[in-house]
This record gives structure tokens, sequence and C-alpha cells, in this order.
């Protein structure tokens, strides 16, 4: 029984480490495309390349179906608000209408704009992202072969790799923080710092290292049965 407890454990972590290494192959390629990716974007010219989504916004709001109608004085007194609030105020609106009953505003905005530069921090982002899965990968793969090549899971080589293996997960906890602030940066085209800490990668590490305690436990088990037999 015990045995074939043990062939089942080789046999998942000889195919975990299979799945490891086509993980790291793909992640690798990713990695060379974001890189050469991003050193073209920072030789190039930024007016090189630029996208941007453009559209029309039409606004209306009818007093009418509250049942409510404004006074000339009143609605004298919400053109002059809405023009100083709306002066330079994005977007920008070309045409306005105020009558009793109803409001009317259409405008024209820039919805979204790309230049090379701008591209250049989403593949930066994108490097960052795979540099860490990468790196995670490594340690998932040592853990692998660990479990591959054991004659238990308590030795001393597979408690250390899965402690390892948490330890590389830490700094997850704040790749979001970088993520963001070069998302937002990039979106509203000026530095942006957003601190995040992701609690699904902090449980995560929590739990791994219960388990590096629990295979720690049992390993004391196993050499005490063993000590006794």
């Amino acid at each position: 029984m015990k045995e074939q407890a043990i062939q089942k454990i080789n046999k998942i972590g000889k195919i975990s480490s299979i799945i490891a290494l086509i993980g790291k192959i793909l992640v690798g390629i990713g990695i060379a495309a974001a890189l050469i990716g991003t050193i073209v974007c920072f030789v190039f010219p930024e007016e090189l390349f630029k996208v941007s989504v453009v559209g029309d916004m039409v606004m209306e709001v009818d007093f009418s179906s509250l049942g409510v109608e404004m006074s000339e004085a009143e609605l004298l007194e919400a053109r002059e608000s809405l023009e100083v609030e709306m002066e330079g105020e994005e977007p920008e609106f070309t045409e306005f209408e105020l009558t009793a009953s109803k409001m009317m505003m259409k405008g024209d905005f820039e919805q979204f704009s790309l230049t090379m530069r701008d591209l250049a921090g989403i593949l930066v982002l994108a490097l960052i992202t795979l540099i860490m899965t990468f790196i995670t990968l490594i340690f998932i793969s040592a853990l692998c072969k660990a479990f591959r090549d054991c004659e238990s899971p308590f030795e001393e080589g597979v408690i250390k790799k899965m402690q390892n293996f948490a330890f590389a997960l830490i700094p997850w906890t704040v790749v979001a923080t970088v993520t963001n602030s070069i998302s937002d940066s990039v979106m509203n085209h000026k530095f942006s710092l957003n601190f995040t800490l992701d609690l699904g990668v902090v449980l995560i590490v929590l739990v791994v290292l219960v388990l590096v305690h629990i295979f720690k436990y049992g390993a004391v088990l196993q050499q005490e049965s063993d000590e006794t037999l």
C-alpha cells in the first residue's frame, strides 16, 4: 500500500514536471517577444504610431417625467452655472439646450489614446508579469521534480522545495501595486502610484507555509516510526 502511494506521488510529480517545463518554454517565448517589443517601442519615435478612439456623447434629462418644470429665473441661473462648470472639462460639449422641462447636451470626446510610449508601458507591464511567472515556474518545477524522485513526501528535500515555493510567491503580493501603477500611468498619461495588496496571494502563501509545517511534523513522526521499527 505504501509503495503504491509513493508510485502515485512520483507519477504526479513526473506529469507536473512536464507541464511546468512546457509552461516555462511558453512563458520564455512571451518574455522574449515582450522584451523585443519594448525595445522597438522605445527606439522608434513616439509620434510614429498613435491610436485614438473618439466618439459622440448625447445626454438628455427630461424633467417633465418627474412632473418638474423650471421657471425663467431658475433656467437662467442653471445655464450660467452649467457654463461655468463645463468650461475646460472633458468631454467638450459643442451643443447645449435647456428648457423648462428638458436638458440636452451633445459633445465630442476622446475615449482612449495610445502612443508608442503607452504601448511600451503596456509591454513593460507584461514583461514584469511574465518574468515573475517564469521565476515562480522554476520553483514549481523544482518541487515537482522533488515529488517525482522522492521515496517519501516527508523527505527534507521535498519540504525545502515546498518552502522555497512559498517564499517565491511572496513578491506576487506587491505585483498588483506595480501593474496598477503602470496601467494608470498609461491610461492617464501621468505618473501614478497605487499601493495594492493581493490578499488572495497572501492567503495562498499562508496555506503553503502551513502545509510545510504539516510535512515537517509528518517527517518527525516518520523518523520516530522508523526508529521504533
